[in-house]
């Protein structure tokens, strides 16, 4: 239960959550249509902290848009969060984009 989704990320603002882990890097990737809205990605993450799914387009999505999408998902993979020994081996969480004009 304290490992699914509601920890707080880089500069404490909320769009990496992840139960008790902390993302070490934030990927951005700018989108190359004439696009905006919110992609939230649901993320899998490894006690070594490597994402290993990741799955745009869940709930609180404003827009699914594939320009949004794709470069949502590349930014969650690319994601690192810190380890966890005693986290479970497949840990579930999500990671929110906010793609402005």
């Amino acid at each position: 239960k304290s490992y699914y989704g509601t920890g707080m990320g880089l500069d404490g603002d909320g769009n990496y959550r992840l139960g008790g882990r902390k993302a070490l890097n934030k990927e951005k990737f700018i989108q190359d249509c004439n696009e905006s809205g919110i992609v939230v990605v649901q993320i899998e993450v490894d006690r070594s902290g490597r994402v290993t799914r990741a799955i745009p387009g869940v709930k609180g999505t404003t827009n699914n848009a594939t320009c949004l999408t794709d470069p949502a998902k590349r930014a969650a993979l690319a994601t690192r969060f810190n380890s966890d020994s005693k986290a479970p081996a497949k840990q579930v969480g999500t990671i929110i984009y906010n793609f402005k004009l």
